[in-house]
């Protein structure tokens, strides 16, 4: 572009000398000087901007330089503080480190109490509520083998002799003894009964 720049200006140069009916040889040199001309301005200008580029990065250096110097300052700063704060730990542990780890000690111990506390207490809660079912279950077999009892009781009453029945006191009374099975279930449901209670208050006797 610059040559371009130049050989158009000579060119123009010759032909406005040659129009005004210059010596051809002047013509030329006019030519050649105004193309000189013309190249030296571009320079010129050229080497303005680029003294203002220049002058803009020597400003941006010179606040990145203290920009550096200014974090440089602070990461000192910083550094300084974090050393002193590391001494602080370190001496606050040599002072502070035996007494803490005796109350953690302490906590460990409490809470391992604690825990082996909560685990007892809900073993015994298993074992009454395995209790309760068992005697639930028991209660429901002994009422359905009652219920049994009481049936067939009634139907060998019906099927008795009129005579061997009285009545007395608004009660049905049976002139026979009452049948084995059912003396058996009662003592066995009224033994069942006192070891239950009797497991239950040495439960709660133990418990905390």
């Amino acid at each position: 572009m610059g040559i371009l720049r130049t050989l158009s200006v000579g060119i123009l140069t010759w032909f406005a000398t040659t129009a005004m009916l210059f010596h051809p040889e002047l013509a030329l040199t006019l030519s050649i000087i105004m193309a000189f001309f013309s190249e030296a301005a571009h320079h010129q200008s050229e080497l303005r901007t680029m003294q203002r580029h220049n002058r803009s990065m020597v400003t941006h250096l010179r606040e990145a330089n203290l920009q550096i110097e200014g974090l440089e300052t602070a990461l000192t700063r910083r550094h300084i503080e974090l050393n002193s704060a590391i001494e602080e730990l370190h001496r606050r542990d040599a002072v502070g480190s035996p007494a803490a780890r005796e109350l953690l000690k302490r906590q460990e111990e409490a809470m391992e109490a604690a825990t082996s506390a909560l685990d007892s207490r809900q073993e015994r809660s298993n074992i009454v509520l395995e209790s309760m079912e068992r005697l639930l279950s028991f209660q429901a077999e002994q009422t359905s083998k009652m219920q049994q009892t009481m049936g067939d009781l009634l139907q060998q009453i019906a099927l008795q002799p009129r005579g061997n029945v009285t009545m007395q006191d608004s009660v049905l009374v049976q002139d026979m003894k009452p049948s084995p099975a059912i003396e058996q279930t009662n003592h066995t449901r009224i033994d069942a009964m006192r070891e239950i209670n009797d497991w239950l208050k040495r439960e709660a006797a133990s418990s905390p």
